[in-house]
């Protein structure tokens, strides 16, 4: 009995340890934000994704255009960067939470993930960004009417 117990505390550390290195890949959504600026966007409209790879590629749609990039997280500090988009012309509230978006990826430095939310996190500004899971790739399309 001892033993089981011990072989099981040692693989959820294993799994702790391991999840703590590395963002959580699947298909996330974005569901809230949080940036330090007076300006609320809008996020209802727009569809907001992150799709993480391991191997350290993320992805996405940023509201108006797509997007990509790379990531690495050492001694537990993330790094995203190489981020690289589309250049499509939005309304003006759309860019400008989109280049936010990009501003507080590009500074995060801090990330938790539980269960199924996903929060990354720029300290120097206060900026944070709060994915939730998706596994339907259907919930990541734009509702009837919308373009893509």
């Amino acid at each position: 009995m001892k033993t089981l117990f011990t072989s099981i505390f040692l693989g959820l550390l294993v799994t702790i340890s391991s999840s703590a290195n590395t963002l959580p890949s699947g298909v996330w959504r974005l569901e809230s934000y949080n940036f330090r600026q007076k300006i609320a966007f809008p996020i209802d409209k727009n569809v907001i994704t992150m799709n993480i790879r391991e191997g350290g590629e993320i992805g996405g749609r940023s509201g108006c255009n797509v997007y990509g990039g790379s990531y690495s997280v050492e001694d537990g500090k993330l790094k995203i960067s190489e981020l690289i988009s589309t250049m499509m012309a939005c309304d003006e509230p759309s860019m400008q939470f989109e280049q936010t978006f990009f501003k507080t990826l590009e500074g995060a430095t801090k990330f938790t993930a539980e269960s199924w939310k996903l929060s990354i996190t720029n300290p120097k500004t206060g900026n944070f960004l709060r994915f939730t899971r998706v596994e339907d790739r259907d919930k990541c399309l734009p509702s009837s009417g919308e373009k893509l």
